[in-house]
């Protein structure tokens, strides 16, 4: 039997819980219950290699993600240096298209700014998508994606997740990483759209680095994205105007059931204060849900008028006999 999945822990592949879980599927099943590995190395890897070890791993994400099978539970790992040398570099949108297909990066989960990381050039002509996901039971795990240029352009999204049931473990989505982007009302760091129950867990969404202005927004839902949890995540801001909203929904139905939020911090550390967290319309759907352990910093209120009608808060007193409490 193989040894590998043990092993990830050591490399920061997996966390051990992570590792043992696999290792005891195996064992229950008395074969291999997962796929492949493959490994990239941005810095060390040759494109001519057949990536099954780390010391023959491929040059770019592209053709490590080639050898990876749809449904196959095939784990594809990035290997980080430590710096922004080691990214793997991207000059076109990005499709994960395959299900049961993963991506998980060695390099220390810092939970900001990781150094298994995914960005253009910053020469590079630049590109409204820069990742999407569209397939699904996916697992992101300790990758970072930065979406900026020098020379930006308009409506910059860094994720967009169409898929169901993924998971985005100890990620970095940090968009709008240029001034174009960052000024442009239809720039997003996240874009769910259509897909549902994915978790995004203990992630940061977003940066502090780069101004903000408009109304853009660090997620947006659309097209009755269903059940989608942010858990213990980071959101930063850093606004001229305090018109950004972490959360976004243009059109009535824009999602469906809930937008649970536990444990998360949304942070606007520097510049204006910000003047609503959440906007959406009459109608959007569902709840938006947040949990007592979340915290709200330099915003006048979670949301507009219409949106406190739809949004919850844990805690307080019950009313009409529901835990929980509508947002004053």
């Amino acid at each position: 039997m193989s040894s590998l999945p043990m092993g990830l822990p050591n490399l920061g592949v997996l966390t051990l819980q992570g590792a043992q879980a696999i290792q005891q599927a195996i064992q229950a099943q008395g074969q291999f219950a997962v796929g492949n590995f493959y490994f990239v190395d941005p810095v060390n890897g040759n494109d001519n290699n057949i990536p099954t070890t780390p010391a023959t791993a491929v040059k770019t994400l592209a053709a490590g993600y080639a050898f990876l099978v749809s449904g196959h539970n095939d784990v594809l790992v990035l290997i980080g240096n430590g710096a922004s040398t080691g990214t793997a570099r991207i000059s076109a949108t990005f499709k994960w298209e395959k299900s049961a297909c993963h991506l998980v990066g060695v390099c220390a989960p810092s939970a900001l700014s990781q150094r298994a990381r995914i960005a253009p050039n910053a020469t590079d002509t630049a590109f409204a998508n820069f990742f999407t996901v569209s397939g699904s039971g996916c697992l992101f795990q300790n990758i970072s994606w930065f979406h900026g240029f020098n020379t930006g352009v308009a409506a910059e999204i860094c994720l967009t997740v169409t898929g169901t049931r993924n998971a985005f473990i100890n990620c970095d989505i940090e968009g709008m990483g240029d001034t174009t982007g960052a000024t442009d009302t239809g720039s997003r760091s996240i874009l769910l759209n259509g897909g549902g129950e994915n978790i995004f867990s203990h992630c940061n969404i977003g940066l502090d680095t780069v101004q903000r202005t408009g109304a853009n927004a660090s997620v947006e839902v659309k097209a009755d994205t269903v059940r989608n949890i942010f858990e213990n995540c980071t959101f930063l801001f850093w606004s001229s105007d305090g018109l950004q909203y972490a959360l976004y929904g243009a059109a009535a139905a824009c999602f469906d059931r809930f937008v649970l939020f536990k444990g998360c911090n949304f942070i606007a550390g520097v510049g204006t204060k910000i003047a609503a967290a959440c906007v959406v319309p009459a109608g959007a759907g569902g709840l938006i849900c947040f949990d007592a352990t979340c915290g709200v910093f330099n915003f006048t209120a979670i949301g507009d008028a219409t949106t406190k009608t739809q949004t919850w808060v844990s805690g307080g007193t019950a009313t009409n006999g529901v835990k929980g409490i509508v947002a004053g």
